[in-house]
């Protein structure tokens, strides 16, 4: 999610480049580089750990898979950086749950070997917005921003923002808030915001839930006109309850031609509590958008929460947190979900994910399973929250990307005394298409 956040591909060709030139020989490790991932771990308290920034091996057939290559500590924040993301110049980005830092640049360089190392973050001026989830880049009237869900937005039961900031200078261009109670009936609002994707002049944004988990649980999209930067419609997804709560859509991607040019442009949606994956139509001539359908069910197939979508240039990926599988679908056939294979057995909480070779040239995905790392109580994590606790098993597990058979498991819990919070490629995404 980049000239969107659905980035291709890692750095532009220059910056590596120019990387490469000025970086020592390199050993066979540092070469291998596409197999190491950025992740974000979160401290557990009640194991007296610190959240932390880190570069990890991901390649099972390396001798040091699993080790962490470079962390810094963020030793002062009460809740972890969130999600990570590279502008389309390669700079690093990562959202923030803790009110004192909801968006962050990360510091990523080269050490005197040449070896990559994170260096530390800089915390950004929201302007006061708070709980930082996705970024995207993207244009509007001809000029590029970066656009940030806050789902805690500036505080509030029925909070929520999108900001948007100069991508050069990381600045607060405009915040964008409507808030339910105060737009008055019938009125586009926005609640919650956390997934993000737009084509064209139209950017969607899910309302998902409030950050306490608690206040309230979202059930619509909000359309935003990217040319006056206002939300002009909500759309709601919603069928079964299987929960009895609202049905939270989390992820969504605005499917399109320029992903691949068999594609009918739709809006795809993945419900947090309802278990679903929506399609909402999209016409480009009337800027107008159909009426959505449910493409899939979780409740009919056994599966609950589904989270991302990622993809490769031929394949999309949807992770379902329980029981943890990621299901694989033909992205020429899009918006409709045609299977290419059996799913990948991931584990508990499977989320976020990076595709990328092995030292032997075996194409491989890496699946982070956990959902937000909190737990319950008695087995010593900080929440005790039952729900999530069900979803977190602290993992990375790393598959052949053919034939979906497990090839290494990291587990940070036992390894580190942390969960894992996010999962991206080194100096580059690494997926094609993302929520």
């Amino acid at each position: 999610m980049m000239l969107h956040n659905e980035l291709k591909g890692a750095l532009p060709a220059l910056l590596t480049a120019a990387l490469i030139a000025t970086a020592p020989a390199h050993t066979e490790a540092q070469v291998r580089e596409e197999s190491h991932g950025v992740v974000l771990l979160r401290g557990l308290p009640t194991l007296e750990t610190a959240h932390s920034i880190a570069i990890v091996e991901l390649d099972p057939e390396q001798a040091n898979f699993g080790e962490l290559l470079s962390e810094v500590e963020q030793p002062e924040m009460t809740h972890p950086l969130h999600h990570l993301y590279y502008s389309p110049a390669g700079r690093l980005y990562a959202t923030g749950l803790d009110p004192v830092c909801s968006l962050a640049e990360i510091g990523l360089e080269r050490d005197a070997t040449g070896a990559p190392q994170v260096t530390g973050f800089d915390c950004l001026d929201t302007q006061g917005q708070m709980v930082g989830e996705d970024i995207m880049w993207h244009s509007s009237n001809g000029k590029e921003y970066m656009f940030v869900t806050f789902m805690g937005g500036l505080g509030g039961d029925d909070g929520g923002t999108l900001g948007v900031f100069d991508p050069q200078s990381n600045a607060v261009v405009k915040v964008i808030e409507a808030r339910p109670s105060q737009v008055g009936a019938d009125q586009p609002y926005i609640m919650y915001p956390h997934g993000i994707s737009a084509f064209q002049d139209r950017m969607i944004i899910t309302s998902t839930v409030h950050p306490d988990l608690a206040t309230g649980v979202g059930n619509a999209l909000t359309v935003i006109d990217l040319n006056s930067l206002e939300p002009i419609q909500n759309i709601v997804v919603e069928n079964e309850k299987p929960l009895g709560f609202p049905s939270s859509p989390v992820e969504v991607l605005f499917a399109r031609p320029t992903m691949n040019e068999n594609i009918k442009p739709a809006v795809l949606v993945n419900t947090m509590f309802g278990f679903e994956t929506w399609k909402v139509p999209y016409d480009e001539a009337s800027k107008t958008f159909g009426s959505p359908e449910v493409l899939y069910s979780g409740v009919a197939n056994n599966t609950a929460v589904p989270l991302e979508f990622y993809g490769t240039e031929t394949e999309l990926f949807i992770s379902h947190a329980l029981p943890g599988v990621v299901k694989r679908y033909d992205l020429s056939k899009l918006p409709e979900l045609v299977s290419t294979g059996p799913d990948i057995q991931a584990e508990a909480g499977a989320h976020h994910m990076i595709f990328f070779k092995s030292k032997s040239g075996r194409d491989l995905i890496a699946i982070q399973n956990n959902l937000l790392n909190l737990g319950n109580a008695a087995d010593n994590d900080p929440t005790d929250v039952d729900f999530i606790a069900a979803v977190n098993a602290h993992t990375i597990t790393v598959h052949d990307l053919a034939t979906g058979e497990r090839l290494g498991t990291v587990n940070f819990r036992e390894k580190y005394n942390k969960g894992v919070d996010n999962l991206e490629g080194l100096f580059g995404s690494g997926f094609v298409h993302h929520h």
